[in-house]
This record gives C-alpha cells, sequence and structure tokens, in this order.
C-alpha cells in the first residue's frame, strides 16, 4: 500500500546490518560492526569535562562555531577554503542528508558506488532521485576506477559519489583515479557534475592516502565531507563536516538548517579544543598503529584459509566465501548460521550491493582480545 503522504519512506527496510546485530545472541563475538572498539581517548574526554564546566552550551550557528570552522579550512588554506566554506554535521550520514537533499530532486541521476556503504541507495530513494552504479571490480582488489565511473557517466547524470577508504571494503583509491575523474568532470559540456567524496575514514589509509580535497582548487564542484567518528573514536558524539564549494554555501546552510538545528554544543567545543594538538597528533599515530596490526591479524588468521580483499584502509577486509562456506544459500544465510552456531557476527556482502554478493565483510574495529577470539572462532569454522 502506498501512502499518499510519505510513499518513498514507506518502502524503506530496515538494513541488513541491523536485522542481523539484532537477532545476534550476547555471547556472540561482533566482528561485523562498523565501530571502534576502544572507548573516546582520555585526553578527548577530559576536554569534554573542561568544557561541560567552564563553557555555555547553548545553540551555536547553525555552520558551527567559527573557532572549528577555522582550523577545519586551515588544511585546504592554500586551496582557497575557508571558514565560511565549513558546515559541520551531526556525522557524516546527517551531512550528506542534507546534501542530497540540496542538489538532488526527481530529475536528478546520481552514480553510486557497487559495492558501497548501504545508505546510499537509501538517501536517494529519499530525495527522489535515480541511482545508478558503478562497479568496484573484485579483480582490482575492489579499487575505485575513474574508468568505470566514466563509462557510467550520461546526459542526465547530476552527481558521482565515491567512498573512500571503502566500506565496505577497506580498499583506498590512488590520487591518479581521483585526478582522472576530477579531469573528466572538468572538460564536460553537458553542464556541472557534482563530486560528492565520503572521506570519514581519512587518515586511516595503510598503504597511499588520497584525497579529493587535493583537488579542491581545480574543479569548483566538488563536496568533501569527514568526520572525528571513526578516526577519533567519538562514533556517539555525532560530528562530521562538509567541505562546501562556494556556490553551495547558501542553498547548503538553507537546508541544513531545517535538518540540524546545530551540532552538540559539547561537542563542538571540545572537538575545538584537542584540534591541532600535540595529543590529537600524537592520538592520531597511535591509532593507524594500531589498526595496522589489527589488519595483519585478520590477515594471518584467515588469508591461508580464504581469498581476502580490500585490507588497504579504514577496518575492514571482505572474504570470499566458497561454494561449501555457501551450500546452496546466500551469503547472508551463511552469515546468520555462522552468528548463532559459531558466536562469531560478521557482514553480508550482499547487503553493500552486487558486487560483494557470496563475500562476507570483516571489521577489525573490536578490541584486540574481542578480535583475537572472532577470529580464532572463524579459523575453526573455515
Amino acid at each position: 500500500m502506498t501512502h499518499p503522504y510519505f510513499p518513498q519512506n514507506l518502502h524503506l527496510k530496515q538494513s541488513k546490518l541491523r536485522q542481523i546485530f539484532e537477532k545476534a545472541p550476547k555471547d556472540s563475538i561482533n566482528l561485523g560492526l562498523g565501530q571502534p572498539g576502544e572507548d573516546t581517548p582520555e585526553f578527548i574526554r577530559e576536554a569534554a569535562a573542561r568544557v561541560a564546566r567552564e563553557k555555555n552550551l547553548g545553540y551555536t550557528l547553525n555552520a558551527g562555531i567559527v573557532s572549528l570552522r577555522e582550523k577545519l579550512a586551515s588544511e585546504y588554506a592554500s586551496k582557497g577554503i575557508t571558514a565560511a566554506n565549513i558546515c559541520l554535521t551531526s556525522g557524516v550520514q546527517e551531512g550528506l542528508y542534507s546534501l542530497f537533499y540540496t542538489i538532488l530532486n526527481e530529475n536528478a541521476e546520481i552514480l553510486l558506488p557497487d559495492p558501497g556503504f548501504l545508505t546510499y541507495p537509501a538517501l536517494s530513494q529519499l530525495s527522489r532521485c535515480t541511482p545508478k552504479y558503478y562497479t568496484l571490480d573484485a579483480s582490482d582488489n575492489f579499487r575505485f576506477n575513474a574508468d568505470k565511473v566514466i563509462e557510467a557517466v550520461t546526459n542526465n547524470t547530476t552527481a558521482i559519489l565515491l567512498g573512500h577508504p571503502s566500506n565496505p571494503t577497506g580498499s583506498v583509491a590512488h590520487a591518479s583515479e581521483l585526478k582522472k575523474l576530477v579531469e573528466f568532470a572538468a572538460n564536460r559540456k553537458e553542464g556541472p557534475l557534482w563530486i560528492i567524496s565520503d572521506e570519514v575514514y581519512y587518515g586511516m589509509s595503510y598503504t597511499e592516502s588520497a584525497s579529493m580535497g587535493d583537488f579542491l582548487d581545480e574543479y569548483p564542484y566538488i563536496i568533501l565531507l569527514r568526520g572525528a567518528s571513526k578516526s577519533h573514536h567519538m562514533t556517539g558524539w555525532r560530528l562530521g563536516w562538509v567541505v562546501l564549494p562556494e556556490i553551495l554555501i547558501k542553498p547548503y546552510i538553507a537546508a541544513h538548517q531545517y535538518v540540524c538545528t546545530c551540532v552538540s554544543a559539547l561537542t563542538q567545543f571540545t572537538f575545538d579544543a584537542i584540534r591541532d594538538t600535540p595529543e590529537e597528533r600524537e592520538w592520531l599515530i597511535y591509532q593507524n598503529g594500531l589498526y595496522r596490526q589489527k589488519r595483519d591479524l585478520v590477515h594471518e588468521y584467515l588469508a591461508d584459509k580464504r581469498q581476502l580483499y580490500g585490507g588497504e584502509g579504514a577496518f575492514y577486509w571482505v572474504m570470499k566465501l566458497t561454494d561449501t562456506d555457501l551450500n546452496g544459500g546466500t551469503d547472508e544465510d551463511w552469515v546468520m548460521k555462522t552468528m548463532t552456531e559459531h558466536l562469531v557476527t560478521t557482514t553480508p556482502g550482499s547487503a553493500f550491493g552486487n558486487q560483494c554478493d557470496g563475500y562476507a565483510r570483516i571489521s577489525y574495529g573490536p578490541k584486540m582480545d574481542q578480535l583475537t577470539e572472532g577470529l580464532k572462532r572463524l579459523r575453526d569454522l573455515l
């Protein structure tokens, strides 16, 4: 049945991830959740305590406090970016939600990655635009390939979205591929093409580190999204930011103010207090090294059992399931059986698109002891 007031919402379903996690036994080890296992570092928690005592924590500007936006903009000062180009959001997901409502409508077509974060198609549905897909192939470790994107562009394409390091695969885009896409968009005759770069896992790369931010001064229709959830272990604090081109500042903030009054003042002032400090720099080096160790641990336990892909960034590998694993069923069946009978939870690759059907995503976000025990259970099963 279609309801006359919100027909697009009635067809939305709860994500496969939520459905699976809600059924997990209490003693199952979760290697499926995209969240750091370690808590927010102590220097951030101490800063929050000081802020709570000393600051007025009422509403802030919708775009966020100026001092923090200035610090975030300073990374791109050579590209002409200032605090006016930055809007703080309640996480990257809310930033994307506001963005889709700003630049897309029922006449728009957006290209999404397959595989890709499962929020992307849902946001397309909510904004009533038409999603189409470009493929990331296992033969190239699921890396971003500009030629695949360019082949998928039509006269109706309004925007291209890429996420890197990738969720679900952990693959990292090469700078040369990003540059190729920028050059194509700059020379396209059919009109502007928005390039949306979801970089919530920025700084969590273990091979090369590339960013669409490197090209902000070469093409005026790049939109960059970053956040503190993963790199700073602040998932529940809800802090992201959007780097907006000049032409989009006013329309984006006009839309954003009706979605989010402002990001939590406590979160804003806390992040402002720790941004660009020696403690933050030490933490980022530490956490990158920690995830390298965890990444290597997954490889050590599983690489001789099954084919692993990705593993270049974020905290994910994807594992190819064999015909014996699937036993005539689906990757979702395998995940459910593994969770209930062997007490280790992963995520079905099919939740992220057709290209990952028959795979399982493994997160090495959990604490080291939990990760080790979960990998032992998986290895015994395989």
